[in-house]
């Protein structure tokens, strides 16, 4: 659904200028152009046209049915990593590492609700390791009550060998949220404290605390109009596609505002859009850029791209959440404090005095 809610913009007209002036002022023009373009473009953080106590509570329900559409949703991605010493330093470019992550997921359409990847590669740092990177692969899932956590190989970049080893947790494994593009979406963004809608909906009460820390406008993203949602809490600024079903378009973080210069902690940009269901966007190509962890270390660049996306399957099976251990693999389940071996029949038969304690 397209909601025209922008303003129209004044458009001005210059006077003409001396022809001889004119040709020195385009080049000039022209070649800070061009060094203009090489540095990183963050938004138009000028924008001020505020949105008004009516245009909020207009929006709020039309966010809220764009939220509560996706039901289920099978994705395979991949994911990788660039690195660059100087960020700000526009003669500088990105160089490619070996870091990389392919994956196939299945989310269930709920927030916080249930959660599936099956990480078929991931390649990462591997510190005090005896080579550079460590791959593994593995699978991570939540059924809504229990975790499960299943390591199938680990090693050398291509030299990995057999785990076979499982887990059955109490709670989603940790980094489950990770992947599927799930912090880059509407429907499952929940900011710090709130969905988009409840905090338009919040942002319409003048003497409400949401709306006093909250500055939310019209602006320009990429070229396209959008809603510009800055926390002044939090640092954080999110921009919003009402053309694209609201998808998020883009989300910036900072150390804040100190002597009117803002320190970038983190900027996403997500540069594709693919409408999966009706006016149901979901990213494609996500764009990270993050500041380094710690003094020494090179700024990031994380690259998500989505060759395939299903959304709101009749015949999805809610059994995918609960995946079943391979033959022969060993189960440490944290809920009862038993471990089992899975014989040939992928039945766990519980191992006699090898049960940990259960997690406290």
């Amino acid at each position: 659904m397209k909601y025209n809610i922008f303003p129209n913009y004044k458009q001005f007209n210059i006077s003409p200028i001396n022809p001889i002036l004119n040709r020195e002022l385009s080049f000039s023009l022209v070649f800070l152009s061009f060094l203009l373009s090489l540095l990183p473009v963050f938004g138009d953080e000028n924008s001020k046209a505020i949105l008004t106590v009516q245009q909020l509570k207009e929006l709020a329900p039309m966010i809220k049915v764009a939220e509560q559409k996706p039901k289920n949703i099978k994705i395979e991605a991949e994911i990788s990593v660039e690195t660059k010493n100087d960020f700000y330093d526009p003669c500088e470019f990105w160089q490619k590492t070996p870091i990389f992550k392919s994956y196939t997921a299945w989310v269930d359409g709920e927030l916080e609700g249930k959660e599936r990847v099956d990480v078929h590669k991931d390649v990462t740092e591997w510190r005090n390791g005896p080579a550079p990177y460590g791959e593994e692969s593995y699978s991570m899932s939540f059924d809504g009550q229990h975790g499960r956590y299943i390591r199938y190989s680990f090693g050398p970049i291509g030299q990995m060998h057999p785990i076979e080893e499982g887990q059955i947790l109490p709670e989603a494994p940790k980094r489950l949220g990770h992947y599927a593009g799930i912090y880059w979406s509407l429907p499952f963004f929940n900011g710090e404290l709130y969905k988009f809608s409840k905090i338009f909906e919040l942002a319409s009460e003048p003497n409400s605390e949401v709306a006093s820390e909250l500055e939310i406008s019209f602006d320009k993203f990429e070229g396209d109009d959008c809603i510009k949602i800055r926390s002044k809490l939090y640092n954080v600024t999110y921009w919003l596609d009402p053309s694209h079903g609201f998808a998020i378009r883009g989300r910036k973080s900072t150390t804040g505002s100190q002597n009117n210069y803002e320190d970038l902690v983190e900027f996403v940009k997500v540069t594709k859009l693919k409408e999966v269901s009706s006016d149901v966007w979901w990213p494609t190509e996500v764009i990270t850029i993050a500041k380094p962890y710690e003094s020494g270390k090179p700024w990031r660049q994380y690259i998500f791209r989505a060759s395939n996306i299903v959304v709101n399957d009749p015949n999805f099976d809610n059994r995918v959440f609960t995946p079943t251990f391979p033959k022969g693999f060993r189960v440490n389940d944290k809920v009862t404090g038993k471990t089992y071996l899975v014989d040939a029949n992928l039945i766990p038969i519980e191992e006699p005095n090898k049960s940990p304690e259960p997690n406290k």
